[in-house]
């Protein structure tokens, strides 16, 4: 599949990543070395005015490593400007067919990404499973696989937008935009009129916009989601409390259908009071998903009892790639000692 593929762009968002940033970029070396045989191979690495040393130890990186690029572009932002402008920033100069959007702090597992970037037809997102990483060690949280199956069934015959607008589970590191809707002009300028939060407004765009296109989910991982306390919704809390606000309020006032727009308003309202109890039992959301997993419980269950993530494989793909980062690290160090700058 993957020879179907002229060209690729991989899209590094680094804010204050400076302890994880060699991963992530060890594992975009270890895909492009086995599967980008035959594929030009771009990345955009985008800097959000990180006030450690993320910026000049991408610099370094690449010094060592630019000759695996077709095309190495350093985005490197003067103030901070938020997620969301800095996507916008990369989508500009973007050259490759498909593209993949991922923070520097993930790290990228040994399935082929660009079989991913290949789907076609009418599939404007596609999307494998997730799992999560903390403190060296790759985990699956069972819960959240089964909510993002359950999401996929419960969704699958209906219209896009339904599954954005109301309760769904949807891992965003896993998550590949199909290049003609995510560059869609409507799509980039609604994502402009936000901050921190770029995928739901994405994703939303899309749905609006191509409410007969698919959401594709595959059983497979394609990146491993890194939970550490300077995750954005913690350290930007107000300016992401602020984002979510502002797209309940757009749904609202698009929502034409009374019952539709009481269950937004109803959703809203469980958010701003943010309490967990209220945002789960008194979310009438929350009651009609859960109803909908009732309803599918037999397929949803198939899926899930079939589904291997192939957990022990994972950590020993991490453990290599940080392997790999531990060496690159110290030759980065010793290109620092001889004077050598990007």
């Amino acid at each position: 599949m993957a020879s179907k593929l002229k060209s690729f762009s991989f899209l590094v968002l680094a804010y204050n990543h400076e302890q994880y940033i060699v991963q992530h970029l060890e594992s975009i070396k270890y895909l492009v070395e086995r599967y980008g045989a035959g594929i030009r191979v771009e990345i955009i690495v985008n800097d959000d005015c990180s006030r450690d040393a993320t910026a000049e130890i991408v610099d370094k990186w690449l010094v060592d490593n630019g000759h695996l690029f077709e095309r190495v572009l350093k985005l490197f932002n003067s103030k901070n400007i938020g997620t969301c402008a800095s996507v916008v920033n990369m989508l500009g100069f973007v050259t490759g067919d498909c593209y993949k959007l991922t923070a520097g702090d993930d790290v990228y597992s040994f399935e082929n990404i660009f079989e991913l970037a290949v789907q076609g037809g009418e599939v404007s997102i596609a999307s494998g499973l997730p799992l999560d990483l903390r403190d060296g060690l790759v985990t699956e949280k069972i819960s959240d696989i089964f909510g993002i199956i359950s999401t996929q069934i419960i969704y699958d015959k209906k219209q896009l937008p339904e599954r954005f607008k109301f309760l769904s589970n949807n891992n965003a590191p896993n998550i590949l935009y199909l290049p003609a809707y995510i560059s869609d002009l409507s799509v980039v300028s609604f994502l402009r009129k936000f901050d921190v939060i770029e995928d739901w407004p994405i994703q939303v765009a899309i749905s609006e916009k191509y409410p007969d296109s698919k959401f594709l989910l595959l059983d497979k991982v394609y990146v491993y989601y890194r939970r550490t306390p300077g995750s954005t919704y913690l350290v930007a809390g107000g300016r992401f409390y602020r984002d979510k606000c502002k797209l309940y309020e757009y749904l609202i006032s698009k929502e034409a259908r009374f019952f539709s727009r009481v269950l937004l308003r109803n959703r809203y309202f469980c958010f701003r009071l943010g309490s967990p109890f209220v945002n789960k039992f008194g979310n009438l959301a929350f009651i009609f998903f859960a109803v909908g997993v009732v309803a599918n419980f037999f397929e949803i269950h198939r899926r899930f009892k079939r589904l291997d993530t192939k957990l022990s494989l994972h950590q020993d793909h991490y453990n290599y790639i940080l392997g790999r980062s531990l060496r690159s690290l110290r030759s980065l160090r010793s290109l620092r000692s001889n004077g050598v700058s990007g």
